[in-house]
């Protein structure tokens, strides 16, 4: 029997697909063999997948858990970053956490059986497929990531800086790159302003001179990222700080009453911020109080004359704010009680400063329980008719006299005057007479002199004559109830030509041309009729 010259292939031997489709054709020897079977996902895609965080190269792998534990882990760690970005250790951890599934999935590729192959049946797609969409998510991730980092920055480093933890705010924005200003450019620039406004409050807060700290406050307050509104009462008490300051070194340099008066510009620099801030920020009015009520104490033990300036503004002004204006309430008890010590520190030193100073006492505080002594004070240094107050508690100028008054100028006991006619104290006080003179008044007569025994005459003499001149005095008075000027006059006393002459000579006797006459304590008296009448 003939064999067929092509046998059909056994059951047990696999039929050749090259070569049942035609059976004339063979391999050759040294042919090139087909493309091989495709495997699974290569190297680089399970490591890329791993890269973005999300466990995508165990997802290749089919290692499901693996991806879950590891993406898990990921979001866990950027949520504590996000929630807390100044802590370094979170940072770390999601480095190493990144760093350990990135070689655990280059190990894997490593290993023998580490890939497994397709699944029966299907194909595996291309490489390059896989790697683009591996790389693409790569890039997605860590575009996110940065969005959310610059994000989550400086939101905490704004929380910090609002709070006044710049220290804190700082330890966020170290973390801020150039990176994150491309994935989220206005974040980045937010953080850039906070920075900057962040390293100069804190060179603010460390600098000890207190007018360069102040001036670096303000360069703050007016940038564009200052977010702490407890900057505008801090550089307030700064301002502040330096007027006490400066007056405390004048007293000790023995200047309490003279050179340059506190710095009420700074007063006014620093209350006008408090004032500003709140307005702007009505949660920092405790802070507020409390700067302004601090340097107000402080005013108390500051030499009188340097608080009165200060006194002077603050009282002047319209404290709308209840803040401001709660706290200002002492100072009008206390502001008076400075400006009368003032008044009094002066008056003993510079007698014309300090009737100034009691005659805006009295001006200012009428009725103040210590205008009695602002009063007589006044009148004790002898200069009221050049600074003339008026002290409601005294009596008119009214009625039939004698008016008790007070004289300066001449002393009334060494002429005489009646005790109806002096007063005792200020509340019995009807008219403050200020007497200026004796000067030489007009010519009164001539009259002729024998010369004694030893007196020069001039040559053919037998006598001298002498012109004689009345004595001028001006007196000024004023109501002191009123502070008004009641009379102003002149008048001329002296009696002419006595029977003796009486004089001072020096070296030479010789009888004068000239004489003042000589008056008497009635005549003195009777300058002073028509204010009694």
């Amino acid at each position: 029997m003939t064999e067929p010259e092509h046998p059909l292939p056994s059951p047990e031997t696999p039929a050749d697909p090259d070569t049942s489709a035609d059976p004339g054709v063979r391999p050759e020897a040294g042919a090139a063999e087909g493309p091989e079977p495709p495997g699974g996902p290569d190297a680089f895609s399970v490591v890329l997948g791993n890269a973005t965080l999300l466990g995508l190269g165990y997802l290749l792998v089919r290692r499901p858990r693996r991806a879950l534990a590891a993406a898990g882990a990921a979001l866990a760690l950027v949520a504590l970053i996000a929630l807390f970005p100044h802590v370094t250790a979170w940072r770390v951890l999601l480095g190493l956490v990144w760093a350990g599934t990135v070689v655990h999935a280059w190990w894997l590729t490593r290993r023998p059986g580490g890939t497994p192959a397709p699944a029966p049946g299907g194909a595996a797609p291309p490489r390059w497929r896989t790697r683009v969409l591996t790389g693409s998510c790569v890039l997605l991730v860590a575009l996110a990531w940065l969005r959310l980092d610059a994000w989550a920055i400086t939101r905490d480093a704004g929380a910090a800086h609002t709070a006044g933890d710049c220290d804190r705010a700082l330890a966020s924005l170290r973390w801020l790159l150039p990176a994150h200003g491309i994935a989220h450019g206005p974040a980045a620039d937010r953080g850039v302003q906070q920075r900057q406004a962040c390293e100069l409050l804190a060179a603010a807060l460390s600098d000890p001179d207190p007018s360069s700290a102040a001036e670096k406050l303000e360069r703050y307050l007016s940038g564009p990222g200052a977010l702490w509104d407890g900057a505008g009462p801090e550089r307030a008490e700064l301002l502040l700080g330096t007027v006490v300051a400066r007056a405390r070194e004048q007293e000790a340099a023995g200047e309490a009453l003279g050179g340059h008066g506190p710095a009420v510009a700074a007063v006014e620099d620093a209350f006008t911020q408090l004032a500003r801030t709140l307005e702007d920020a009505p949660g920092q009015s405790g802070r507020v109080g409390a700067v302004a009520e601090s340097f107000l104490s402080s005013l108390d033990g500051m030499a009188p004359c340097r608080a009165r300036e200060i006194d002077g503004w603050l009282l002047a002004q319209d404290w709308e704010d209840p803040a401001l204006a709660r706290v200002m309430e002492p100072q009008a008890e206390q502001a008076p009680v400075r400006m009368f010590d003032c008044a009094e520190a002066l008056a003993s030193v510079r007698p014309e400063e300090g009737a100034g100073a009691h005659q805006e006492f009295l001006a200012a505080h009428p009725e103040h329980p210590l205008a009695a002594r602002s009063a007589e004070s006044l009148i004790a240094t002898e200069e009221y008719c050049a600074h003339p107050a008026a002290f409601p508690a005294a009596p008119a100028y009214e009625g039939e006299g004698p008016h008790a008054m007070r004289v300066s100028g001449l002393d009334p006991e060494e002429y005489g005057f009646p005790d109806s006619w002096r007063a005792g104290t200020v509340e019995e006080t009807v008219l403050v007479v200020c007497v200026q003179g004796p000067e030489r008044g007009s010519f009164q007569r001539t009259c002729a002199y024998e010369p004694g025994e030893d007196q020069l005459l001039l040559p053919f003499s037998g006598s001298t004559d002498v012109d004689f001149y009345a004595s001028a005095f001006t007196l000024q008075a004023y109501e002191l109830r009123s502070g008004e000027p009641v009379e102003e006059y002149t008048e001329e006393i002296g009696d002419p030509c006595p029977e003796e002459l009486e004089y001072e000579s020096y070296f030479l006797d010789i009888v004068p041309g000239e004489y003042d006459s000589d008056y008497s304590a009635a005549d003195v008296r009777g300058m002073f009729d028509r204010l009694m009448d």
